[in-house]
């Protein structure tokens, strides 16, 4: 009997809070150094690699996500995701801001009626097919579309008396208050948090880490708005502390529905861009939600022009 070989070598332990802390932290105050350097700066071309990058780069890890989805449907929704990258960023730069919904129908008929087409040139695979086409148009609406919103919240007052994009508190306001709501229900989940919230899709979570992520958006929201007052027209102390808790509700939702796909998917995380976070996609998963929440609510509550 020959002998037996070398036992296999133990797999790396994972690293501590510590270390996962302190990679979250050298991330964020990166990526942060990029925002206060993009404000500072105020020029619509970093703001155009800054948004364009993360979103580009979301929907590239997105398309690499599940491998069984076929080459050509991922080809169709990077082109398109592209276009439409490529088209709002035009329309921002030329007119300032006088955005149709015609612009979001159109792009949204086209991915449905392009998620089709491969469909009429192969062999149909049953289900396989079906989720190939459905895959297609949510990777559309929950990336690129939803992270338009920031590009609209930027340009959409126009310039200040000396030139700078008036719109850049409003994207300082949404940006805060969802990553002090991150941070917030991280610090807390990891000091005192016992009773897990959603253990089947993210068992990290605790409903002490919500109270954190609620103290945090307020704490974020009120920073901000008494920080930048006179360039925050459109909101009061009342509509801080309802859109902070709100932003916070939601920016939890966003962190699980990325969950809820990398568990479907079987994955950690959606890529390895930035060292303790993830991928771009992660890093950008709740600001996809609240987002849209804040222009919105900017637009039908303060009555947005």
């Amino acid at each position: 009997m020959s002998p037996a070989g070398p036992p296999p070598s133990p797999s790396p332990a994972p690293p501590g809070k510590r270390t996962v802390f302190l990679r979250r932290l050298t991330s964020t105050l990166a990526l942060w150094g990029l925002v206060v350097a993009a404000i500072a700066v105020g020029t619509n071309p970093l703001f155009y690699i800054l948004l364009g990058g993360l979103g580009l780069a979301s929907c590239r890890e997105y398309a690499a996500m599940d491998p069984s989805v076929p080459s050509p449907w991922r080809w169709i929704f990077l082109a398109l995701s592209l276009v439409w990258t490529g088209v709002t960023f035009t329309i921002t730069a030329r007119t300032g801001f006088p955005w149709s919904p015609i612009v979001d129908l159109g792009f949204i008929a086209s991915i449905t009626i392009a998620a089709f087409l491969p469909s009429l040139f192969r062999p149909l695979d049953g289900r396989n097919t079906l989720w190939a086409i459905a895959w297609t148009i949510l990777g559309f609406l929950y990336i690129p579309w939803s992270w338009s919103f920031m590009t609209r919240l930027l340009f959409n007052f126009g310039h200040s008396a000396d030139g700078r994009l008036a719109g850049v508190p409003y994207v300082l306001f949404v940006i805060a208050v969802t990553k002090m709501t991150d941070s917030g229900a991280y610090a807390i989940g990891s000091l005192i948090g016992k009773h897990k919230m959603i253990p089947h899709i993210s068992p990290g979570k605790t409903w002490e880490g919500l109270l954190g992520a609620a103290l945090g958006a307020l704490i974020a929201g009120f920073a901000v708005y008494f920080g930048f007052r006179h360039a925050l027209p459109l909101l009061d102390p009342t509509h801080v502390a309802i859109l902070s808790l709100v932003l916070a509700a939601v920016c939890v939702v966003g962190d699980l529905a990325e969950s809820v796909l990398k568990r479907c998917l079987a994955i950690k995380d959606s890529g390895a861009l930035l060292p303790g976070i993830g991928g771009a996609l992660d890093l950008i998963d709740s600001l996809l939600w609240t987002g849209p929440v804040f222009y919105f609510y900017l637009l039908y509550v303060c009555r947005l022009p």
